[in-house]
This record gives structure tokens, sequence and C-alpha cells, in this order.
């Protein structure tokens, strides 16, 4: 298990600090088995990371002081599967070009992936606390034979061509923070001790978070996610006919996905279907007027418009 992504800002007024000796006074968290401290300064905010690379694990506890809201870049080295918790605060995830992927709400919990590439972290003013948990999955496949939902999105990492998804979003309980306590504070000068404490602790979130999956019905905008995910080659697909589907109103539909997902429902299967587009004319040599029926279009010059426009906003 190696670092999976760096944090850095990129600002000549950058005051950076590895391994200080003291930790900022607004720190809130300390992980006393991080092997890894650094204090990135600037006047706008201040971010404070402590890390332990513990094979089969990566723990950050990312703790972001800010002043004046502020866009923290960060870049992933490899595709890498992710526990998150949200102790305080909001983030608001991004692409390089800041299309919103995911906001993250305080007390809560996900799992997602990302592949290599630039990315965002989008901090409004105040105090914002986050563990990050990178595990290595061939671990989770040692463990998790009987956590059905888990090997679902294990199935997803590892054969989806998507650059990142995130999954169901839950608020934590006591026995979540009582875990994730169990795990921060560890405090025990032992190594074989702390991988037992890891892998104990980190087992048990999997498991409760696979049974969690199984609430995730109560979770509308993901559920129209997940429909689009399925469906978004389907000719039919429309805001009328995800509305039909889910027997909502368009406006109500369009709402409960743009809040949770920063973006409307009709650009999510409008970039889905671009991306599926591009990968048949690249990979397989599919010509543009052949190519636009396999992704739901029945018109060439309306998916010709669409491309144009989706390509325009991710240059």
């Amino acid at each position: 298990m190696k670092i999976p992504y760096t944090l850095y800002i990129d600002d000549e007024r950058l005051n950076h600090d590895e391994q200080p000796q003291d930790v900022p006074d607004w720190n809130r968290y300390q992980l006393p088995f991080a092997k890894e401290r650094l204090l990135l300064k600037v006047p706008e905010l201040q971010l404070f990371t402590q890390q332990l690379v513990h094979d089969p694990f990566f723990i950050d506890l990312v703790e972001i002081n800010v002043k004046e809201p502020a866009y923290v870049p960060f870049v992933i080295h490899d595709r890498q599967l992710y526990m998150y918790f949200m102790l305080k605060g909001t983030l608001l995830y991004t692409t390089e070009n800041k299309r919103p992927i995911v906001r993250t709400q305080a007390n809560t919990l996900m799992m997602s992936y990302y592949d290599k590439g630039s990315y965002f972290a989008y901090a409004k003013k105040g105090k914002h606390i986050a563990l990050v948990v990178s595990i290595d999955t061939e671990w989770i496949k040692s463990i998790a034979h009987d956590y059905q939902n888990i090997q679902c999105i294990l199935q997803r990492f590892t054969h989806s061509t998507r650059l990142y998804d995130t999954m169901y979003i839950r608020r934590m309980d006591r026995k979540i923070q009582r875990w994730l306590y169990k795990i921060y504070s560890y405090s025990r000068d032992n190594k074989g001790a702390l991988d037992g404490n890891l892998r104990k602790y980190i087992s048990l979130l999997l498991e409760y978070y696979d049974k969690a999956l199984e609430d995730q019905d109560n979770d509308i905008a993901f559920e129209i996610k997940i429909f689009v995910e399925a469906n978004y080659c389907d000719e039919r697909l429309s805001i009328k006919f995800l509305s039909d589907h889910f027997n909502m109103t368009e406006r109500t539909l369009t709402n409960i996905f743009k809040r949770r997902y920063h973006l409307s429902v009709q650009q999510y299967y409008t970039d889905l279907r671009m991306q599926k587009a591009i990968n048949l004319m690249d990979q397989e040599s599919i010509s543009i007027k052949d190519v636009y029926m396999k992704v739901g279009y029945t018109d060439e010059r309306t998916f010709r418009y669409a491309l144009e426009s989706y390509q325009k906003r991710n240059k």
C-alpha cells in the first residue's frame, strides 16, 4: 500500500511545514500512530494532515481551518477505493474542471473510488474534518465473501470505465462514532496490536456499510442515480420518463437529484452517454454516424451538438 494521493496548495505564499513539532492550536483530533504529518498554511486557510501507511490500509485524518472559501487541489496517483467519514463541516469534491462530484455533509460516511488524476475539494469558511481510509481491494475480497453489496462495489471498481463514483451516503450513528474513536485514538506503541486494531474495526465498518446498502431504497437520489447508470443508453430516457418511473413530478425529481449530486440529472445521463460514445469511437473505431444510436440518441444532429458541448466543458 502506497500513499494514494497528495494534497497540496499551489500558492507562492505557501508556508509548508513537514513533520511540525507542534500541532496547530485549532487541531481537534490527534492520530497518535501517524507516521507523517504535514501543515500547509496560506492566508485563506490552514490544512493539517496526519497519515499512516500500514498495509493493507492508508489512514489520513485531515483538518482544514478556512478563513475564506477556497479550492484545495489534490492528485490521486492510482485508482483506489476509499471509505470516507466526514466528522465535521462539509466539502464539495470536484473534477479538475471543477465539475461537482459529491458534497459530503457532517457526520456521514460513504464509500467511493477515484481513478488517477487531478481533483479539488471546495471548502467554505469554517472548520472541516475528514477521516479517509484507503483499503487494498484484495484484503476486502478476503474478508467480504458474504457481503454481497460490498462485492458489487468491488465489481464496479474493477470493471467500470468511469473515472470516479460515489456510493450510498449514510449518517453515522453512535456505533460508527465509537468504532472510529477506537481507530483514531489508538495509542499503544506496538505494531502488531495496531495492525489487529485496524483490521478489527475496519472489518466492522465494512460489515456495517454492507448492511446499510440494503437500506439505500430510502435514498431516492441514489436510486435515481443507479437507475440512470443502468439505462442511460435507452432512447426513452428523459426527465419525464424518470419522473413517471419514480412516481413524482419532474420538478421534484430534478431538485432531489441536484441537491445531492450538484448537477442536473439530464447533464448526468448526457455525460454518461458522451463518455460511452467516445470510448466506442476510440476503442472500437465506430464512426460518429453509427455510434449515436448506441448511446440513446435517435438524431445524429442532436448527438453532435451534445458531444461538442461535452468536449468544450471538459477541455
